[in-house]
């Protein structure tokens, strides 16, 4: 689920702070730069472990901050492809279920991946599995806050840098707002096992 991953930047020291050491400064300005920030097609950084190298310090005419080449490993947040996973259900759509892991919401449980069969309950708004017993069919309900167990299947990384405006954009009614899309999604699959426990109750 974490990995480290090397990297390198170039961090820049403001001049009040060159009384404390370099390495408490420097991570204290990778860490503000990445925590918590999804990095394209690497993964939600969470803290920097540790700096590797320190290169030579520059300052450049009219800044006083100096300037460090870097090369350090930071802890990121990116499974491997068919780990499993536990999370809870964050909420229900038609698009299927979504799932929270607390510091990552961004997965999300489409409808043929879910147990099978499965059906969207538009009242309660919440996906049932009608899970098969030798007594008949159950309704399992996946209720928000239930834990539920998944496997990773795929992955999306989506570049929200900003961009300029396009003459499209700018043609468009100013009423209309972009949709936000999320920089780093996963797409998992439910075993049959993980199913919700409202109603008759799961497998053991």
């Amino acid at each position: 689920m974490f990995v480290l991953v090397e990297m390198v930047d170039t961090v820049r020291i403001p001049p009040w702070q060159f009384e404390r050491k370099l390495n408490d400064s420097i991570a204290e300005e990778l860490n503000k730069k990445l925590a918590n920030k999804v990095v394209y097609n690497v993964g939600l950084c969470i803290c920097l472990f540790d700096i590797t190298k320190l290169e030579d310090a520059y300052v450049f005419p009219g800044d006083g901050a100096s300037h460090t080449k870097v090369h350090f490993r930071y802890v990121v947040f990116h499974p491997f492809l068919d780990e499993i996973l536990i999370g809870k259900i964050k909420g229900c759509s038609p698009e299927g279920v979504h799932v929270s892991l607390g510091f990552f919401d961004d997965i999300l449980i489409p409808p043929e991946s879910l147990q099978q069969p499965a059906k969207f309950d538009e009242a309660e708004q919440v996906w049932v599995w009608e899970y098969e017993t030798e007594e008949g069919a159950h309704d399992l309900y996946m209720d928000t806050g239930e834990e539920i167990r998944f496997r990773v299947v795929d992955e999306s990384f989506v570049d929200t840098s900003p961009t300029g405006p396009s003459s499209a954009d700018a043609a468009s009614s100013s009423e209309e707002l972009p949709k936000k899309e999320a920089p780093y999604t996963l797409v998992v699959s439910c075993p049959d096992e993980t199913a919700g426990n409202r109603g008759a109750g799961g497998p053991s």
